[in-house]
């Protein structure tokens, strides 16, 4: 149980120090285009495509996590000692980010395992100390770096040691997983017309939701001039706000599965129109009470497929989710920042272009979330 532990504390430590600075760091050292485009969506895009290919393999889960979590460590200690700033940066954090993929497949497959056991509900209790350890390294790391923002280069090398430390303690866990290749066709999935229109659904809501996100950054540095502590509160205050709705909001995903999943995709929203339309941090800051909400109520989405596929087409349909999520989304960042360069050129004003975009943006969100009115709430499994 200890190495278990262990490794959760260290993975989460390490990535609570870096991944809520990421698109702020980016934008900070005047990275904008595409390029702040890529870096804003590979979280979402490149894991995804990660997954999507390991389940047509078959891997055991122990040896994906240890090298996985190795080869984070070595890249992030890479980045740190470098000192990078520049698109190199955004390169080697695409491939973290489709190593991550491959960690998380890892760690899904041995949590799959134990749940259920008096190991999987120990690890779950334990793993919310982890993640407000977490919260607390994350202030702590803004408010450090809040002078000078590269300073986070320091905290990129400790992050790489606790990544390479955890590869170790990964090495002493007692479980293992073989994962044998169980897939379906895409196009099988496609057939269902109902689980079809819920993809489409998705695909098209998530290009609308990330042609925001290469903007969030240009605001927090251009308009609302914030350093990398009032991006950490702003992390904090998402964060905490899950953690307290999350079992309120999961009541209401069992009752009433479809209409949350409308009711969170519309609320996204809010996050676009609070930085179109505010003046100041504060606002931003009440503004992210909303991912209370928005964060909790996006395990709707997943409950949804697990609820229309059998045990052994689970992982394949979930996979082609995440890769079809992920695809919209680097899509919708891409096209968010050409758009960005022509308007500027028309404003020839940083903030207003800004505005416009992401007023814009909002109202797309909210039209876009409409698709999800459209969703059956009881398909035939596939």
């Amino acid at each position: 149980m200890k190495p278990l532990k262990a490794y959760t504390f260290f993975a989460n430590l390490a990535s609570s120090l870096t991944s809520p600075f990421i698109s702020f760091f980016v934008a900070s050292n005047g990275i904008i285009g595409s390029v702040l485009a890529i870096a804003t969506s590979a979280g979402t895009t490149f894991p995804g495509i990660a997954q999507y290919f390991l389940i047509n393999l078959s891997i055991k889960a122990k040896k994906l996590l240890f090298w996985g979590t190795l080869a984070e460590g070595i890249i992030w200690l890479l980045i740190g000692l470098l000192a990078l700033t520049n698109t190199f940066f955004v390169v080697l954090y695409v491939i973290i980010t489709l190593i991550m993929g491959v960690t998380n497949f890892g760690w899904l497959l041995i949590l799959d395992k134990i749940s259920g056991t008096s190991r999987g509900l120990v690890l779950s209790q334990y793993n919310l100390y982890v993640y407000l350890a977490g919260l607390l390294a994350t202030l702590f790391t803004g408010f450090v770096a809040s002078s000078d923002i590269n300073v986070l280069r320091f905290f990129f090398i400790a992050s790489g040691l606790l990544y390479i430390y955890g590869a170790y303690v990964n090495s002493k866990i007692d479980i293992d997983v073989e994962f044998k290749s169980k897939s379906v066709s895409p196009m099988k999935v496609f057939k269902n017309s109902k689980l079809r229109n819920f993809l489409l659904a998705n695909s098209l809501f998530t290009f609308t939701w990330a042609m925001a996100w290469p903007l969030f950054p240009l605001a927090q540095v251009y308009k609302f001039h914030l350093d990398s502590f009032e991006i950490a509160i702003i992390n904090v205050i998402g964060n905490l706000s899950t953690v307290i709705l999350q079992r309120i909001v999961g009541r209401l995903i069992d009752k009433h599965r479809v209409a949350t999943m409308f009711f969170s995709r519309f609320a996204l929203a809010t996050f676009p129109l609070a930085y179109a339309f505010s003046t100041t941090p504060y606002e931003i800051y009440a503004s992210s009470l909303v991912s209370g909400f928005t964060n909790s109520a996006s395990v709707s989405l997943t409950a949804y497929i697990l609820d229309v596929s059998d045990y052994q087409h689970k992982r394949t349909i979930i996979a082609l989710y995440n890769m079809l999520a992920g695809l919209a989304a680097l899509g919708g960042s891409l096209f968010s920042s050409f758009i960005f360069g022509l308007l500027l050129s028309y404003f020839s004003n940083m903030v207003t272009t800004i505005d416009v975009m992401l007023g814009s943006i909002g109202g797309l969100r909210i039209i876009a979330s409409l698709l999800f009115l459209r969703v059956e709430e009881k398909i035939d499994k596939l």
